[in-house]
């Protein structure tokens, strides 16, 4: 049995494991940064460095987060460095256990190589999401260039 962060984003039902999360903070202003890619909220200082916001919306489904009383900013270790999530809101933290999960499978992943596996509830699906596969390397070398400044 594993522990997972569960969210909405996009009014879908997301999880990350409770071990990739560090913290999970109230959305700040972020300091927007010019020629970013578009789902990159921008960055906000978070323990003596750049924290990038990234809108998991815009990221998978090219539609904006809506600001809200409720938005939530999940702190994440992502190739061992830290990134911000920007989620409509943090449900719960659930156990999903290995009959829950229908793992998917490498023919259908295609470019969604980020969804780890399906969980099955009661309340509908929800898409285990990999944090380390989320971006294409092009990506990757903005987000590090843009933590390392």
């Amino acid at each position: 049995m594993e522990k997972f962060i569960v969210f909405t984003s996009n009014q879908q039902n997301f999880a990350v494991p409770i071990t990739d999360v560090e913290k999970i903070i109230l959305m700040a202003q972020p300091t927007k940064i010019p020629d970013t890619s578009s789902y990159l909220l921008g960055a906000i200082p978070y323990d003596e460095t750049l924290l990038p916001v990234i809108d998991l919306s815009e990221r998978l489904f090219k539609q904006a987060t809506t600001i809200t009383a409720t938005t939530k900013v999940i702190v994440a270790e992502w190739n061992q460095l830290k990134i911000g999530l920007a989620v409509e809101d943090v449900l719960s933290v659930s156990n999903f256990e290995e009959i829950q999960a229908e793992e998917t499978v490498d023919d259908t992943q295609g470019s969604a190589k980020y969804i780890r596996a399906l969980f099955k509830t009661e309340a509908g699906i929800v898409l285990a999401l990999d944090i380390d596969a989320l971006f294409s390397t092009e990506n990757e070398t903005e987000l590090i260039a843009l933590i390392n400044k």
